[in-house]
């Protein structure tokens, strides 16, 4: 069985609790397991109340405590590898007390003993895995915000975008975001609430367009046009598939990062990219661009290089709307004129932002600096750079202007975790 925690706040630090009725004892003792487990700083973020799984990185242990020692070494982190680390092993362990505590554990659920070398590599992947995917969350909202400063205005016709100023069209404050940071976090919510359920999507997004509910100000505002006439088909019909042929806009892109965080490892994850965007917008080029973006997304989260995403080998060849099909063969390294509504060509924009940038900053910069449909294109360019680079590698005056970060945070790593039990490849 595994060691269930309830996670707690005091004073501004998080401690585990041991779940009660776990039924876990000290090795060789009746009394109940120890009632605090330290959390490892930077490991994870939960919320107060939270259930989570334990981990125990401590110093050496003296001899006298080596029974219990074994308790509090033990780990049993939600990861695909279900490890237990030990990061100082108490010396002298008895084989048969190592046995016993991992028949504490269900077969399919029963840990590996690693040392202190390879416990330190294996956090360091973690956390490492888990930068990725709150950089993808968060450059999301980053990439928005920044946009939205110049919104629909002209490419050259505003001062270079370098900071989170606000203003735009919207007359923001400094890191307040749009529709596209609304509707993404409408969609991460009801994929962690409900699993993929369409339905529960439409109600949520037609939540924020009549009470602005998620929206940064409270007011819901940036509505696309195909976006409103799918949420008020819904409304009509109560079927959550309501975007039209005609709609072949950006609004599936720049929401898409909370669905491949919670479905990376789903062998269908591209055919619930092409759901989740049917159910605003059903032209065939924009359904395509959010497989593709999908695709992007994944492969960069699993840390593919920049030049094997940018080769888009899988979409080459195939039967693609005319529009996408430039996109894939490398038409976006052509400069684009500004920041493009139309879903091929908002992809394209964030790609050439991509390829162009050397890191996170400079790419951004490209892309929001386009102008036009600004928000949305940085939007995309910062799920995908973001799940490239990184959330260490997004300036740290940005991140420290974006409202609601933690809580991004804390839907990005609960996604992340929602990921691990989800059927794989």
């Amino acid at each position: 069985m595994r060691l269930r925690m309830r996670v707690e706040w005091s004073q501004g630090s998080p401690y585990r609790y041991a779940w009660e009725g776990g039924g876990l004892r000290f090795v060789g003792q009746d009394r109940p397991a120890p009632v605090n487990y330290g959390l490892v700083e930077g490991l994870l973020n939960p919320a107060d109340g939270e259930e989570v799984d334990a981990v125990y990185l401590g110093p050496p242990l003296s001899p006298g405590e080596e029974a219990e020692g074994l308790l509090l070494g033990m780990v049993a982190l939600a990861d695909g590898d279900h490890k237990l680390l030990l990061a100082q092993s108490p010396e002298g362990l008895d084989p048969q007390e190592a046995a016993r505590l991992l028949a504490w554990f269900s077969p399919e659920r029963r840990p590996t003993l690693l040392g202190p070398e390879e416990a330190g590599a294996w956090v360091k992947s973690l956390k490492e895995r888990q930068d990725r995917r709150l950089g993808a969350f968060l450059g999301l909202a980053v990439g928005d915000a920044l946009g939205a400063q110049v919104e629909g205005l002209p490419k050259g016709t505003f001062p270079e975008v370098r900071e989170m100023k606000g203003g735009g069209p919207h007359r923001l404050p400094p890191g307040f975001w749009t529709d596209d940071t609304s509707q993404a976090l409408c969609l991460a919510e009801s994929l962690l609430q409900r699993g993929f359920d369409p339905k529960d999507q439409m109600d949520r997004y037609l939540r924020w367009y009549r009470e602005g509910y998620r929206s940064a100000t409270g007011v819901c505002f940036g509505l696309g046009h195909a976006t409103r006439r799918a949420l008020e088909r819904y409304a009509a019909t109560g079927d959550p598939y309501a975007g039209d042929e005609a709609g072949a806009g950006n609004g599936p892109l720049m929401r898409l990062a909370p669905l491949v965080l919670a479905y990376e490892n789903h062998p269908d994850l591209l055919s619930l990219a092409r759901r989740a965007a049917r159910t605003t917008h059903g032209a065939r080029e924009a359904l395509e661009a959010t497989e593709v973006l999908a695709w992007l997304l994944r492969e960069a989260l699993r840390g593919a290089p920049k030049e094997a995403l940018l080769a888009l080998e899988p979409f080459r060849g195939a039967d693609l709307h005319p529009a996408l099909r430039r996109v894939v063969e490398g038409g976006f390294w052509e400069a684009p004129e500004e920041g493009p509504g139309y879903a091929p060509g908002t992809l394209a924009a964030a790609l050439w932002a991509f390829a162009r940038g050397r890191d996170f900053e400079e790419g951004m910069r490209l892309a929001v600096n386009l102008g036009g449909d600004a928000d949305t294109v940085g939007a995309v360019y910062g799920q995908l750079a973001g799940a490239h680079y990184g959330l260490g590698a997004i300036p740290g005056r940005w991140l420290r202007a974006l409202h609601l970060r933690e809580e991004m945070e804390a839907l990005a790593l609960a996604l992340y975790r929602m990921s691990m039990a989800s059927p794989r490849e």
